[in-house]
């Protein structure tokens, strides 16, 4: 005969909620410190790529933004009909 693993008395049915509450910590635990260590990861990730000086913002600026090249032209001339 098998052993049945629903809990037969009212201790083994507080202990069956003791382990459930447990796993669910340690689950719960293991997500905040996951979560932890990738918002550590980004922030060190930031602090090594600092921002640049405001000249040379201004200098990179006409290189910024939407520009007509070889690639782009080609991929218009396919969409034509």
């Amino acid at each position: 005969m098998k052993s049945s693993t629903l809990p037969t008395s009212q201790t083994d049915a507080s202990e069956s909620q003791g382990l459930r509450t447990g796993r669910r910590r340690l689950v719960v635990g293991a997500s905040v410190a996951a979560g932890a260590a990738v918002a550590a990861a980004a922030l060190h990730r930031k602090a090594e790529n600092p921002t640049p000086a405001v000249a040379s913002e201004t200098a990179a600026a006409p290189e910024q933004g939407y520009r007509l090249t070889d690639h782009v032209r080609r991929y218009y001339e396919t969409t034509r009909t």
